[in-house]
């Protein structure tokens, strides 16, 4: 029911759309990277992805599971940006009609899901406002959008300690050469689709970055190219209450987690390298658990442009204070471009170790993947 509406509205949002441009010869459409329509007081763009996979696991000798392949859809993603009223007014809404994977479904299954939906009120770009639901500023690869990546998906490290998306306000901007910029917001902090928070604390996040030679676009890989060296390097911090309670007997355990990010290209490469670490408090006085966890990535285009091959290793330790419970990821990737990020072809071969199984200490993994935007 939820995807038929979505696609009912989304038809009527561009019939709309289209009708007054017949009539008014200020109004313009067309296809830049998705349909648009704009006056002077209204835009708006309608843009889809689309990932179609095939992932092939080999399980560890003593797993209970046997191998498997299967094809997926990971991604099926439809987006409206825009603005209204005022050109400073902008909005974004994204909805993913493969969604979210539904708790205790049996067999499994997944829901389609709301993503993004927010208003940027973006009359200084050296400080606007976004209120609503979307990604709170830590995670340099949860930043960059999946559809950029360089692999087929994020890393270990990415998954467990970005806090993705999450209903909240945020302040944000860059200054007018845009080499620094901020972004320093309050959320909910459980996650997105949310209509209350669950305890009596908010999640605060903070992000720095400073960009020396103008603006670095979160995007893997140097699909384009770029004749002169473009980098970035920053920090970020999240303070986030976890205790999933509102009794006023219910301990205010706190969860703190720092990130150092790295970001370059130049000509043919890319390289990134990324640092978390996390402190979670315990309740009854039991010891904090401290956690970490690396990332690091460098692909290469061999024909610029169009076929690339990437290196990563990523690492996290869940608790700094237990021996033999460590995970790491390594993988070798390639990469075909046919038009950039809008239409690529991905597959990757990769091991995920983790210490702290009994079955399945190693799990080695092929993956390919069809990406198409438009």
């Amino acid at each position: 029911m939820r995807m038929r509406t979505a696609v009912m509205i989304a038809g009527l949002l561009l019939a709309a759309s289209a009708l007054p441009a017949l009539a008014q010869d200020e109004n313009t459409w067309g296809y830049d990277k998705g349909f648009f329509f704009h006056t002077p007081r209204f835009e708006l763009k309608i843009s889809t992805r689309t990932q179609f996979r095939y992932t092939y696991t080999m399980t560890d000798p003593n797993s209970l599971t046997d191998d498997n392949g299967f094809f997926n859809l990971p991604r099926t993603r439809l987006r409206l940006d825009g603005y209204a009223y005022y050109t400073w007014l902008k909005y974004k809404v994204q909805y993913d009609f493969t969604g979210q994977d539904d708790a205790g479904a049996t067999p499994p299954r997944r829901s389609p899901d709301l993503r993004d939906l927010y208003f940027d009120l973006a009359r200084n770009p050296r400080a606007t406002v976004r209120l609503g639901q979307f990604k709170a500023p830590l995670g340099i690869q949860e930043l960059t959008s999946s559809g950029e990546q360089e692999f087929v998906d994020r890393s270990i490290a990415s998954e467990r300690f970005a806090p993705s998306r999450q209903e909240g306000a945020m302040l944000w901007g860059t200054t007018f050469a845009k080499k620094f910029g901020y972004e320093s917001g309050a959320f909910n902090g459980n996650a997105r689709n949310h209509n209350a928070n669950d305890n009596t604390g908010y999640m605060y996040v903070a992000r720095v970055h400073f960009d020396p030679n103008g603006e670095y676009k979160l995007s893997e890989a140097a699909v384009d190219n770029p004749d002169k060296p473009n980098w970035t390097i920053g920090v970020a911090y999240m303070l986030n209450t976890t205790e999933q309670s509102l009794l006023k007997t219910a301990e205010h355990l706190q969860q703190t987690t720092g990130e150092g990010f790295f970001g370059f290209k130049y000509k043919r490469l890319f390289v990134l390298a990324d640092y978390y670490t996390r402190t979670q408090e315990q309740a009854a006085g039991a010891p904090d658990i401290d956690s970490n966890g690396s990332i690091g990535q460098v692909g290469v285009f061999l024909v610029p442009r169009k076929i690339e091959v990437a290196l990563r290793y990523s690492t996290v330790d869940p608790n700094k204070d237990v021996n033999n419970d460590k995970q790491t990821e390594k993988r070798v990737g390639f990469g075909y471009y046919f038009s950039k990020h809008e239409l690529k072809f991905q597959s990757d071969y990769g091991q995920v170790k983790d210490e702290a199984s009994a079955t399945d200490t190693k799990t080695d993994q092929f993956r390919a993947q069809l990406q198409i935007v438009f």
